[in-house]
């Protein structure tokens, strides 16, 4: 037994009799059940300070020790609702203006440690495999992810956008001799799109490597998908569905939604989620690669070849799939400036806006393949989690932004 004074946020309060109270007292490093001989006049999730004898616990088996409260003193009151009012709410926007209060919900609380706790070990596995961290900017001017700057701000004075990705600035980093870099920021989107999969502003992983094929970036994507999944206890996978995970061709895929119970690919459009979905039900697998999509819908930094076969460009590309949704998008790079410039002229995009980003690679850059992973889509599949906003502690979507 041993003095010990502490403070925490009360939880759980349950008097027994006139005499006798129990409570939950949760602190940094752990939970405390602390008995108070006396009928508590607190309200519940409010800051306390206990003073007390810390001793074996005899009659709970969620805790070893417990506090026998001598005294306390109230640190900050809890002038709102307490956690409880939200527990077993399902998850809606009802809930957003209470985020400082849900997040304490036992529930709410591990699955975003879950997410933070990924997030190492996706530094870890880049880190492992000789990759470095960089930062790129959050407020970009004119060079930027293709046609869709939105978002615009005023920067003193100028025209700037919220940016929308970081690949261009990774090969400015890889011009520099960090031969591969990574970097876990928030990017953004402003697609008006209502889906529980979208965001306007969500993290993810991107990754670009020097003198790496797109077959070494596809293994890298596998090992961070394989990290994250071992840290959420297996993320539900059958057995097996990590390893040898299927590749498919844009053209094999149509072949597949041909025969399935589903409207088909038509040629060169886009592959929908019941595309992906049937796909995955064909293979019996859960993961699988899509590669050689159609170079018009790609970035214009994709590399890209003419395929003799179908008679068109195809992309030297690679998307990963879990079931029906997309968790990672990567390829090979354009870097030569006068390609550079015949991409941009098949988007309809002004070579003026990225006149840096040209700079960057008349001054010799070696073949580079990079790839961005959506965190919060892989951590809701891992989980078992149907809207990625459970994920985000204050979601950014079409029609929300406060608090």
């Amino acid at each position: 037994m041993s003095q010990t004074s502490i403070t925490g946020r009360l939880y759980s309060i349950r008097a027994m009799g006139k005499h006798l109270t129990f409570a939950t007292l949760r602190c940094p490093d752990r939970e405390y059940l602390c008995v108070f001989s006396e009928r508590l006049k607190v309200r519940a999730e409010s800051i306390v300070r206990v003073t007390g004898e810390t001793r074996p616990s005899t009659g709970s088996r969620a805790f070893d020790d417990e506090i026998a409260v001598e005294s306390y003193e109230v640190v900050a009151e809890n002038r709102t609702i307490a956690s409880t009012r939200l527990a077993g709410q399902p998850y809606s926007k009802a809930v957003l203006p209470d985020q400082h209060v849900y997040m304490r919900l036992p529930e709410v609380r591990a699955r975003l440690l879950a997410k933070w706790s990924a997030v190492r070990r996706i530094r870890d596995v880049l880190t492992e495999q000789r990759f470095v961290e960089v930062q790129s900017p959050r407020i970009v001017g004119r060079m930027t992810d293709g046609p869709t700057m939105k978002f615009k701000l005023d920067y003193f004075g100028r025209d700037a956008y919220l940016s929308l990705s970081n690949l261009l600035f990774h090969t400015a980093f890889v011009a520099g001799d960090f031969t591969s870099v990574f970097e876990v920021s928030p990017l953004f989107r402003a697609d008006v799109n209502h889906s529980s999969q979208h965001l306007s502003e969500f993290l993810i992983l991107e990754a670009t490597a020097a003198y790496r094929s797109r077959e070494d970036m596809m293994r890298l994507s596998e090992d961070v998908v394989r990290a994250v999944c071992e840290d959420c206890g297996g993320g539900g996978l059958p057995a097996g569905h990590l390893d040898d995970i299927p590749v498919v061709t844009y053209e094999e895929l149509r072949k597949i939604v041909s025969r399935a119970d589903c409207a088909p690919v038509a040629p060169g459009t886009r592959i929908k989620r019941y595309h992906a979905e049937a796909v995955a039900t064909h293979l019996d697998r859960t993961l699988f690669w899509v590669v050689d999509m159609p170079a018009k819908h790609k970035a214009f930094f994709s590399s890209t070849r003419h395929d003799p076969a179908t008679g068109t460009d195809v992309a030297n590309d690679f998307r990963l799939y879990w079931r029906e949704i997309d968790i990672v998008d990567g390829g090979e790079r354009v870097t030569s400036p006068e390609r550079l410039r015949e991409r941009l002229a098949e988007q309809d995009l002004d070579p003026a806006h990225f006149g840096y980003y040209l700079d960057v690679l008349a001054g010799g850059v070696p073949p580079l393949t990079g790839l961005g992973l959506g965190i919060e889509r892989l951590l809701a599949k891992a989980l078992g989690i149907g809207n990625i906003r459970q994920l985000v502690p204050f979601p950014r979507y079409v029609d929300h932004f406060e608090p």
